[in-house]
């Protein structure tokens, strides 16, 4: 990978639910926790390629960011797209509106490169090509994480994670959730 091809993400880091989802996630998503993905919900994906962020775009980020109050919430059941496992958040308005401020702050870098995209917040657990076998997989969750829903979580800050010429992604930037 080229420092061009580099890119990054704005996540919220589910921070609480690693120590339960950890090894679901190693079994279903392995490759994601190689590369240092921590369980995390996207604000948006992708962000800027990583060569373009600079001073400027933190300072931007900052003031989008800090004036958010931070939130609870519950990683509170698992549910599914044809390609993924996931966690459902509860309550989901608060990742509406962090999505929402980078739509509006950022309208050339649309949520998953698809301005159409209908952003559903999730957690990630696992991914698979082929939906029968994600089927599988959320029969198996539901049954491991099952009795130990709901997670509460708390969300404090946003984080920005760029992905090494490695592959890897590691944090940037944390952005604390500062309002009143």
């Amino acid at each position: 990978m080229t420092d061009g091809d580099r890119r990054s993400a704005l996540v919220v880091v589910a921070t609480e639910a690693e120590p339960v989802v950890g090894e679901c996630r190693l079994r279903y998503q392995r490759e994601a926790v190689e590369r240092g993905l921590p369980a995390h919900l996207t604000i948006l994906f992708p962000f800027a390629a990583a060569t373009e962020i600079d001073d400027g775009l933190l300072t931007k980020l900052r003031r989008l960011y800090t004036p958010v109050r931070p939130f609870a919430y519950e990683l509170a059941s698992v549910s599914s797209f044809p390609d993924a496992a996931w966690l459902a958040p509860v309550p989901v308005e608060p990742f509406h509106s962090l999505v929402g401020v980078a739509r509006q702050a950022f309208p050339a870098l649309p949520p998953y490169g698809d301005p159409e995209h209908v952003v559903v917040p999730h957690c990630t657990i696992g991914t698979d090509d082929h939906p029968e076998a994600v089927e599988s997989m959320v029969r198996e969750l539901r049954e491991d994480l099952g009795p130990q829903l709901p997670i509460r979580c708390h969300a404090t800050e946003l984080v920005l994670l760029v992905e090494g010429t490695d592959g890897r992604w590691a944090q940037q930037e944390a952005i604390s959730f500062e309002g009143a």
